[in-house]
């Protein structure tokens, strides 16, 4: 038996992109942050990880076994895709919400979704809100109500009903000292079918670690409802210890460093390196961050150094014009310099890339196809534009939205507002610059096993082999590409 039973609403069977294509499963890393933070305050705490769960009502025999006074439905902050409150997630929470009540428990929720929609949350079996970054609220309020208090209107950070009526107390300051956190109660985890699914797919198995919360910069299409607008960092001691750990626990030695933004603190990386080296700790390991960051002073150095093995940077597009339009704080050249710096230094980069922005227009879109072709980046990751509640972006296109304003998973892709293309086009485009990609990776590798067949691999093999398959389908796609456009000129 448990005083708290821990859950969250992404299922990752419920995803077909994450399940069918990319098969990398991380475990809910938020989550069992909140419980280690729980666990040391000296409640009993259990997880119930939905990552393969198949229906919310997975959880009833959690509920039956622990029997926990309360329900905490703590969404991990660190997953992109639960800042997009898929429906799907928003469903399976309410499910679970009701689940719980029905076996006696106070539910709290913490997430984006609930965040941006307390009023659904509060309605549909939550007792409490968890505003933002959630364990200091979490604490305080359930050492409140096992006081027996009914009143909660000093902890920062809360929503609830009282009186029939919403309350919401003051917001509460982002976390800055993130060395005061236990590490993530990776006890609770069952890494067996992580690693069985990471080895099928892909040979080896991988974690997910974050060093930092939050992100200083302002796109403004981009939300940040839990950790805000700062930049809070972890020591590299605390990181490097976890790692160690978490290597000698359990073998792993390839990681996901899921920030916002990686190693933006100055002399951070190098710290980082050097901590690594000095205890011998082989890793790879794979960041987010930006093209301008990359070409700080011996920041690419120091992090190929450390096992840096993929960059995702945020591109975006290969027009300026939208660059700026979003506030992004980029140059095309700084993505041609980065992404050649890094290669250089034997650093995959990926890119994100969007359409569908406000204004863009068909020349923008050329641009952005020239970019992948010229600039070959290793992987390319396409979303089109998504109005997350909170920002400059929503705000503007708000009056446009219908009925549907949530994907109902992250393979929807589906245009939520009034734009130059419709929604079939941009579908359409995001297989049609996939097509584009693989078939310039193509050509690239046979030009290079034309001089030097001996560093060919099997992946370089398929993916020459697969270059005639590319060409005749993304004709296809071009030809009703160019329908479209003129059919919307």
């Amino acid at each position: 038996m448990s005083d708290i039973l821990f859950t969250h609403s992404y299922f990752y069977r419920y995803d077909p992109k994450q399940w069918n294509q990319i098969k990398q499963p991380y475990p809910p890393l938020g989550t069992i942050w909140a419980a280690s933070y729980m666990r040391e305050a000296g409640f009993e705490v259990a997880l119930h990880d939905a990552n393969f769960a198949h229906q919310a009502e997975d959880i009833i025999p959690h509920l039956e076994r622990e029997k926990p006074r309360y329900l905490v439905i703590y969404d991990d902050g660190f997953n992109f895709l639960t800042k997009m409150c898929l429906t799907k997630m928003r469903e399976a929470a309410f499910e679970m919400a009701k689940l719980g009540k029905k076996e006696g428990c106070t539910v709290l929720v913490c997430s984006s979704d609930s965040t941006d929609h307390t009023d659904k949350y509060l309605a549909e079996g939550a007792d409490y809100v968890l505003l933002g970054e959630g364990e200091e609220t979490l604490l305080e309020t359930i050492q409140a109500l096992e006081k027996g208090s009914t009143d909660v209107s000093d902890i920062p950070g809360l929503t609830y009903m009282k009186d029939g009526k919403r309350v919401k107390n003051r917001p509460r300051p982002v976390l800055r000292d993130l060395d005061s956190l236990p590490d993530p109660a990776w006890d609770l985890i069952d890494f067996a079918p992580y690693r069985r699914f990471w080895e099928e797919a892909h040979g080896f198995f991988s974690l997910n670690l974050a060093t930092t919360r939050g992100c200083p910069y302002k796109c403004n299409w981009c939300a940040k409802p839990i950790y805000g607008n700062r930049y809070n960092v972890r020591s590299p001691k605390r990181v490097v210890e976890e790692i160690a750990r978490l290597n000698e626990e359990t073998g792993v030695s390839y990681f996901w460093m899921c920030d916002d933004i990686f190693g933006l603190k100055p002399g951070w990386v190098q710290e980082f390196n050097e901590l690594l080296q000095a205890r011998n700790l082989k890793i790879r390991y794979k960041i987010q961050s930006r093209v301008d960051l990359m070409l700080s002073d011996n920041q690419i150095d120091a992090l190929a150094q450390s096992g840096l093995d993929t960059v995702w940077v945020g591109a975006e597009s290969g027009s300026q014009h939208i660059l700026d339009a979003m506030d992004k704080g980029t140059q095309i050249s700084q993505i041609y310099e980065a992404t050649d710096r890094l290669k250089a230094h034997g650093v995959r980069v990926a890119f994100f890339l969007q359409f569908g922005y406000l204004g863009e227009t068909a020349e923008d879109i050329r641009k952005t196809i020239k970019l992948v072709k010229k600039a070959l980046p290793d992987e390319i990751g396409i979303s089109v534009s998504y109005p997350l509640p909170g920002t400059k972006f929503y705000d503007t296109v708000k009056a446009d939205l219908g009925l549907k304003q949530n994907w109902e998973d992250s393979d929807d892709l589906d245009l939520m507002f009034n734009n130059t293309y419709p929604s079939a086009y941009y579908k359409r485009l995001q297989r049609y610059v996939h097509k584009v990609h693989r078939r310039t990776l193509g050509l690239r590798f046979l030009q290079k096993y034309w001089y030097a067949p001996w560093q060919m691999s099997g992946y370089h093999l398929k993916r020459i082999a697969a270059m005639p398959i590319h060409w005749m389908t993304g004709w296809a796609d071009r030809r009703y590409l160019n329908r479209l456009e003129r059919n919307n000129g």
